[in-house]
């Protein structure tokens, strides 16, 4: 989970302090957001990317880019927020993925192993889940660690329900 001191995060603006333009708009407070969604958002970027530091590099870019466009975007409830959170945080780790530092950085099964105490059969089914295409990656992760139903993935990965 994250275990970052979420001070780093609270350094934003008293502007952004509630993210709202009124009307039916969700409206909520940056403690709150980083309170119930900074541990979702590790999770899922650290099953995407398996490395702790880069998770947590994450949080931080998409909480700053959520609490910097949130007076925009029409989110309506907290299910509908934390859907576009995690699919900002697979774009970023998409991102990361594609650039050259994450190229260049070694297979990080000593760290698994080490830092989290993974079994072997762990780091196999790390493994095959690595070995999938991007775009399974993300939908294992939120079927089976976020147990989002088949139809919410559709909506959060803007794929056809069908799918």
């Amino acid at each position: 989970s994250y275990q970052s001191n979420t001070n780093d995060i609270r350094f934003i603006s008293e502007s952004f302090h509630y993210c709202s333009r009124g009307g039916e708009k969700m409206t909520m407070g940056i403690e709150e957001v980083v309170d119930n969604y900074a541990d979702h958002i590790y999770r899922a970027a650290y099953a995407y990317l398996g490395d702790s530091h880069e998770a947590e590099d994450v949080v931080s870019d998409v909480l700053m880019k959520y609490f910097s466009v949130c007076e925009t975007l029409d989110i309506e409830t907290a299910e509908h927020l934390k859907a576009w959170l995690l699919r900002t945080t697979i774009n970023r780790c998409k991102d990361i993925r594609k650039s050259f530092r994450w190229k260049r950085t070694t297979a990080l099964e000593d760290v698994h192993k080490a830092e989290f105490g993974w079994t072997e059969a762990e780091l196999d089914v790390k493994r095959a889940v690595d070995k999938l295409p991007e775009k399974y990656n993300a939908i294992v992760y939120l079927y089976y660690y976020e147990e989002y139903k088949t139809e919410e993935i559709a909506r959060i990965l803007s794929l056809p329900k069908d799918s």
